[in-house]
């Protein structure tokens, strides 16, 4: 087994470029297309400690939750172009929003009918699913860091984001081929689907290029003293119920912090890689989360996959409903959906298969959702502690 510190850093990054490299390979697309990267990234770590290669407690563990997420944290939220995302059209954004509104009324909704069969904190399960759904993984790591989320419950969270999740991409897929069909009941009008996309893909790649050194040592000194800052106003904020934390004062102010860089002309170093090395830092950090879980625990819980297929449904039918007072495209029900439930990842794809050159388009509501993610997980949590008296 891995015991010292350096070694089990060595042996989780290992896994983590193993499955990406993976990945790129064209021999194991079937698989990856069926259960992403970010999928083997937590179960092969969980599988290694299964298999005593790892060690499922070492105060490693907890020193990249508290060091690593707030630096990934702040490179990921410079590519929010939020000036972009103002102006990708009202009914886009508000599509995101009721996307949003969905995935947090269907939590409330399944924490008040199963709640209670889960067990004490499950409402932290619930706003880690929040956060994940609304905005992506690495919100789902930032709310179940700051509310101190068992790594077993972690693990419920995350597999219930991947079972239940990919299912709904699958079945959004499958809409795709009735748009024509859907957009008559919603009465909407196609015309402008056919104009956001030429206005936002040029930036997308105005500012690609390789990352020098400059870049990279840029780079990481702005995550490290944004974190350093932010961290310690966090300790200097009162705590607030069992949700607002120090650490999760901590990573408010992060989130605050990294969208205001995005305004200025560090935004433009996402083109140099501030968000690969963001995510890859993500990465590291949930194949240490992996490699704490109890994999006997996980699969045992089936009724978190019912209460999961909830959140969802609600999700869906409060989407459908404000596209149709909208009158917007069935475009942006594949789109905002996607976005929100699926991330970057999976969002521009989505978005392509509705409709082919607006791949930009779900790419951008998913910053949205990765922009509001924490926020509105928080927020759950909060109401759901409450309501657990």
């Amino acid at each position: 087994m891995l015991t010292a510190p350096l070694a089990i850093v060595a042996g989780l990054a290992a896994i983590v470029a193993i499955v990406f490299q993976a990945a790129e390979r064209r021999r194991f697309e079937p698989l990856f297309r069926r259960l992403p990267p970010v999928f083997w990234v937590y179960v092969v770590p969980m599988v290694a400690t299964s298999l005593d290669v790892l060690p499922a407690e070492s105060p490693l563990y907890g020193a990249l939750a508290r060091n690593l997420l707030p630096a990934s944290l702040a490179l990921i939220l410079l590519s929010s172009d939020l000036k972009a995302i103002t102006r990708l059209g009202p009914r886009a954004l508000a599509a995101m929003a009721a996307a949003a509104l969905g995935v947090t009324a269907g939590a409330v909704i399944s924490f008040l009918a199963f709640g209670r069969a889960l067990g004490e904190g499950s409402w932290k399960v619930f706003a880690a699913l929040t956060a994940t759904w609304i905005g992506g993984s690495a919100n789902l790591i930032a709310v179940a860091t700051s509310l101190g989320l068992p790594a077993d419950a972690q693990g419920v969270a995350i597999l219930i984001d991947t079972v239940v999740a990919y299912t709904w991409m699958a079945l959004l897929i499958a809409v795709s081929g009735r748009q024509a069909s859907l957009d008559r009941r919603l009465g909407a009008d196609r015309a402008e689907v056919a104009t956001i996309g030429a206005r936002i893909a040029d930036r997308l790649q105005r500012d690609r290029r390789p990352t020098s050194v400059a870049d990279a040592t840029l780079l990481v000194g702005v995550a490290l003293a944004v974190s350093v800052i932010a961290m310690a106003l966090g300790r200097r904020m009162p705590p607030v119920g069992d949700v607002l934390t120090p650490f999760a004062w901590g990573i408010l102010i992060l989130t605050s912090v990294g969208l205001v860089l995005s305004l200025t002309p560090l935004a433009r170093y996402d083109g140099a890689g501030a968000s690969s090395l963001g995510y890859a830092g993500f990465y590291l950090l949930l194949a240490s989360v992996g490699a704490q879980a109890n994999l006997r625990n996980i699969v045992t819980q089936p009724l978190w996959i019912v209460a999961g297929a909830v959140v969802i449904a609600v999700h869906g039918l409060v989407l459908l409903a404000a596209l149709r007072l909208l009158r917007a495209p069935a475009f942006f029900f594949g789109a905002a959906s996607q976005a929100a439930i699926g991330g970057y990842s999976s969002a521009p794809i989505v978005a392509e298969i509705y409709q082919p050159g607006l791949a930009p388009v779900g790419l951008l509501l998913a910053v949205v959702g990765n922009v509001l993610g924490t926020y509105l997980g928080l927020a759950v949590g909060q109401l759901l502690a409450a309501l657990t008296g």
